[in-house]
């Protein structure tokens, strides 16, 4: 049963990034979505587990059952996948549209619910089963963490590299089915006699085999069978640890999907604007940087302009093959041009890194709708640009806004972008229209369109649209003064930071208002929140607990699983913001955290042995004094992160403190299932499903409001008052 509880583990955790990565392809990839995606798997794993915990004493559910549960998991894994690649067709949303927020929740309920209660059953009965060789609750926790922990090294490094999702769902079936041979091996309380135990082995060996010969070949063929179901004129699809990228095309034109959503198309004129409007600023533009956008076009119009050097920063390789594949020869050809050097990286890591200065720095990204994204747009990222510039440099970014009316929630967030650039630069110009342009130097930037009309002339650069009578409207139109005048005067003004990142809040309102805009009035409210705001609920919940005494030891696991969740999407942020985006180590951080809860839940079960039982120290006040150091950590947590530099190998300091922050909630764990009376499938089923509990609400709530409304820092002391509160929870039942 350790190896099978182990498996538990290692599928739920690959199963749970497959899924999610389906989702994001299809669903908008903000905050809000992968929070809801998060959340929605963890509350069904704790309902599962709940619900098992009722059924085992009653129905005297075994290891039939389990094997039942197990293929099911085979046989749902893969169907789930199919049924989200054809969500788009099921809503009737063509591709490239986004995804209503009601259709996303319903679907996201829906489609999660069989495995994750398939999941949550599995831990519950399996701590049944193993309580029966003499193991303990906590122990199957160890297990089930451990599991964890290697599946998502293993995904990360290995399997997402390798392996379509199809074929690592067939293989997650054929280890599960694996495991069920485990199940059937003969114990010592066996009450059926060996040979009634062979049939059961022989077929889950059988099967698993089957399964595993035909996963490679079988997956592949799902995998773009599938793919087709909505994609039937794709020229290219392939996923790359990133996203998924999907090409198609008619005739001459292409046009490039990232995750279900358009990036660019070929024989547009955006990509002008993006290149132009900063280059003719510059009297000698001769090095340029470019983060992102160059297989758009926006490459092939800087090398109209007479420079040296571009070097061009993409995060992921897969776009520029597919581009090069797929785009126009003239479009292609640029990759090729001797003034251009490529750079996969991510782009906040190379412009910390780099000891070139840059004529011109043109940010060519999404808006900031994710905190990866949003690192992007922040006070310090403008710092380490204008670090970057040669004098006179210049500085572009752009932002979607609107022609003729800005809504409070686009003017909120581009409001908040130039200002956070105007702390930075002296000189910042905001051109009007679709998009908002904002050019940012230490130096005056002309609004004189002859001049910049000259410049154009003289360059000999042939344009579809940037031309002089387009040059001519732009800084002439009465909506050129009303755009910098309306972002000026936007109230309250909240600069975008890396540690209170206000404008993927901003960002996800925005999103979620072109569906519902009765909720404006309702998340204007919620940005006013305020730490102490977390007092009220966390009163009432000290008088319910006071009212039903018994749920002080399962109330003080939720908040600890909300803690815990919300300290790991707190190092995750902070790690991006402060260190750059490493693919590798933000997979590390995770595997980290879970390693942290394994190795603390272990460490528990060897304090909780007979020994330990015999001596004068009372389990409760051990409880406490973990969530003190809970209420330590937390506190620390912040200052810690912020002075990473200063500590020896800053990149292995956020996975240590994930993994410390896994230890003592993982030592919790054993420890309240130990103070909980009762069927050791109750017990399981309680404190896992509390623990998960916690963990949903902390996964949507810290990433959807608490990091960006509160900052990471304010959120750190946030997760102390919870602490604070379980330390008191406890006092309360020890006193009683």
């Amino acid at each position: 049963m350790r190896l099978v509880l182990a498996t538990i583990g290692f599928t739920s955790v690959i199963g749970q990034v497959v899924l999610i990565r389906e989702f994001v392809s299809v669903f908008y990839g903000n905050e809000l979505s992968l929070g809801l995606i998060l959340a929605t798997w963890l509350l069904w794993v704790a309902v599962g587990s709940w619900l098992a915990g009722y059924l085992t004493p009653r129905f005297d559910l075994g290891r039939r059952s389990y094997l039942l549960s197990l293929g099911l998991i085979a046989l749902l894994l893969p169907a789930e996948i199919a049924l989200v690649r054809d969500l788009r067709n099921i809503l009737g949303v063509t591709p490239g549209l986004m995804v209503g927020f009601g259709p996303m929740v319903w679907a996201t309920f829906i489609i999660l619910a069989p495995v994750c209660l398939l999941l949550g059953l599995q831990f519950t009965l399996g701590a049944h089963l193993l309580r029966r060789t003499g193991r303990t609750v906590g122990q199957a926790y160890v297990l089930e963490g451990f599991g964890g922990a290697v599946g998502g090294i293993v995904f990360s490094l290995l399997l997402v590299r390798l392996l379509t999702p199809f074929q690592m769902a067939l293989g997650l079936g054929a280890l599960n089915l694996a495991a069920g041979f485990w199940i059937f091996e003969p114990m010592t309380d066996a009450k059926s006699p060996e040979q009634r135990l062979a049939p059961w082995r022989a077929a889950c060996l059988t099967a698993a085999l089957f399964l595993a010969c035909v996963s490679l070949p079988l997956g592949a063929r799902l995998d773009q069978r599938t793919l087709s179901w909505l994609w039937s004129e794709a020229l290219f699809i392939e996923d790359s640890i990133y996203g998924r990228i999907t090409v198609i095309g008619r005739d001459s034109q292409r046009a490039f999907f990232q995750n279900g959503l358009l990036m660019f198309e070929t024989q547009g004129t955006f990509p002008e604007e993006v290149a132009h409007l900063p280059l003719l600023q510059h009297p000698q533009p001769r090095n340029v940087l470019l983060i992102g956008g160059g297989a758009s076009g926006t490459l092939r119009e800087i090398l109209k302009h007479p420079v040296r050097h571009v070097e061009y920063v993409e995060l992921d390789p897969l776009l520029i093959r597919a581009a090069e594949m797929h785009l126009p020869p003239e479009d292609g050809a640029v990759f090729e041009d001797p003034r251009v050097s490529i750079n996969y990286l991510d782009g906040r890591l190379y412009v910390a890194r780099t000891d070139q200065r840059f004529d011109l720095v043109i940010l060519d990204l999404p808006e900031p709708s994710t905190g990866q994204l949003n690192r992007f747009y922040t006070e310090e990222f403008f710092q380490e640009v204008k670090g970057v510039l040669s004098e006179g440099g210049i500085f572009s970014l752009s932002l979607p806004s609107a022609e003729n009316y800005i809504s409070p929630e686009l003017g909120h967030r581009n409001g908040s972008v130039y200002h956070t650039l105007l702390s930075v630069f002296r000189s910042v110009l905001v051109l009007p229209g679709d998009h908002n342009f904002f050019l940012s130097s230490q130096e005056p930037l002309s609004t004189n369109h002859d001049l910049l009309a000259q410049r154009l002339a003289q360059r000999g650069v042939t344009t579809r649209w940037v031309n002089a009578a387009y040059l001519q409207y732009l800084f002439t139109t009465d909506r050129f003064a009303l755009t910098t005048s309306s972002l000026a005067d936007i109230e309250p003004i909240r600069l975008n930071s890396d540690l209170r990142p206000i404008c993927y809040f901003y960002d996800m309102v925005l999103w979620l208002t072109k569906f519902y805009t009765n909720l404006r009035g309702l998340f204007y409210a919620a940005s006013l929140l305020s730490l102490w705001w977390l007092a009220i609920p966390l009163l009432i919940l000290l008088v319910i607990v006071w009212r039903f005494r018994g749920a002080s030891v399962p109330a003080v696991v939720a908040l600890t699983g909300f803690s815990g969740m919300a300290v790991e999407v707190i190092i995750l942020l902070a790690f991006q913001a402060l260190r750059g985006y490493v693919y590798q180590e933000v997979a590390l951080i995770t595997a980290a955290f879970m390693a942290g809860a394994a190795s603390g839940g272990s460490a528990m079960n060897v304090l909780l042995s007979k020994r330990f039982e015999r001596s004068s120290l009372r389990h409760r006040s051990l409880f406490m004094l973990l969530q003190a150091a809970i209420l330590v950590y937390a506190l620390s947590l912040s200052p810690i992160m912020v002075a990473a530099e200063a500590w020896p190998l800053p990149d292995f300091l956020f996975p240590l403190l994930a993994f410390l922050a896994g230890v003592l909630g993982g030592m919790e764990f054993p420890l309240a299932a130990y103070l909980t009376k009762g069927a050791t499938s109750r017990v399981a089923g309680l404190i896992y499903g509390a623990d998960l509990t916690g963990a949903c609400f902390g996964a949507f709530l810290s990433s959807v409001l608490l990091i960006p409304i509160l900052g990471i820092p304010q959120t750190c002391y946030a997760v102390a008052m919870l602490a604070l509160t379980g330390l008191v929870l406890l006092l309360l039942a020890y006193l009683q």
